[in-house]
């Protein structure tokens, strides 16, 4: 499906939903959120912010959905649904883990690449492409040359703020990447707005609020920058890690370009939608953190 399309169907879809949603998530916020939650204490602390914090976490569950297959909605049905329930599929992770030492991951995934070529027997299959640096839009196309490319990877590096991974799907060719980028950009400036106003709202009586003001503070700048930056592609240099479908030649040449850090294919017979996928950043050394929407 292209990005842009997505973003024109999907996006007045989820304003609908979003708004159906507020009421419920305000009620189970407190319960959700747990104990030393920030989302949790906000609503406990203060209730009118409920509605404005299911905002911002249903807005994060936009973001990460945008590279998802199928796109939203696929299977969702408001959570009506009087079926029984389907049991989950296993699926193939690629990428390390969250608490992953990122020395392990990097002798996995060679030795990933090396068993690839002894198993596939000339098939193709998906691998994700991890990147030594944050690369623009017009630097891939030298990069992945002839390669497939299913997905993109894209942060806006920024030192102290907490700006979020944004998977733009690609259809063969980056000739979607920009536009993926700017819709992306556009959720973050929703995003912002909403942190704007959370911040607005929230008066501060205790160091517990203060905190939290200072997290929805941080939070909206991030967005902000992050939404500005992503709006103009040709400038950002933010793309960090790329899914390909390639035979096992295909996958050793891009191994071998000083751009790559590694490659980590799945087995010739697991399908995208059957892959779980932690790209890895590139300033991400020794052991990959366990992160969260606040960017904790």
């Amino acid at each position: 499906m292209n990005v842009r399309s997505w973003d024109d169907r999907w996006l007045p879809e989820l304003a609908r939903r979003v708004q159906s949603a507020v009421a419920q998530v305000r009620a189970r916020l407190v319960r959700v959120g747990g104990p030393g939650s920030v989302l949790g204490d906000g609503a406990r602390r203060h209730p009118a912010l409920a509605g404005s914090i299911a905002v911002v976490g249903l807005a994060a569950v936009v973001l990460a959905a945008a590279g998802g297959p199928g796109g939203p909605g696929d299977g969702d049905n408001g959570g009506a649904s009087t079926e029984p329930a389907v049991p989950v599929p296993v699926t193939t992770t690629l990428g390390p883990s969250p608490g992953t030492s990122v020395a392990t991951y990097l002798t996995h995934a060679s030795f990933n690449l090396r068993r690839f070529g002894e198993t596939s027997h000339g098939r193709s299959a998906f691998a994700v492409v991890d990147l030594h640096a944050y690369l623009p839009p017009a630097n891939l196309p030298t990069v992945f040359n002839g390669v497939t490319v299913v997905r993109a990877y894209v942060r806006v590096p920024a030192s102290g703020l907490p700006t979020q991974v944004h998977a733009i799907p690609l259809q063969n060719t980056f000739a979607s990447l920009a536009p993926g980028m700017q819709a992306s950009g556009r959720l973050a400036a929703a995003t912002a707005h909403t942190f704007e106003e959370l911040v607005a709202q929230l008066k501060p009586r205790t160091a517990q609020d203060r905190l939290l003001r200072e997290r929805y503070s941080l939070q909206q700048r991030a967005s902000t920058y992050e939404a500005d930056q992503l709006q103009q592609p040709e400038r950002c240099a933010c793309v960090f890690a790329v899914i390909v479908q390639a035979d096992d030649s295909t996958l050793l040449r891009l191994a071998a370009s000083p751009e790559v850090r590694a490659v980590d294919p799945a087995p010739a017979d697991v399908g995208m939608s059957a892959l779980t996928v932690f790209p890895l950043e590139p300033e991400i050394t020794t052991v990959v953190p366990r992160g969260g929407l606040f960017g904790g």
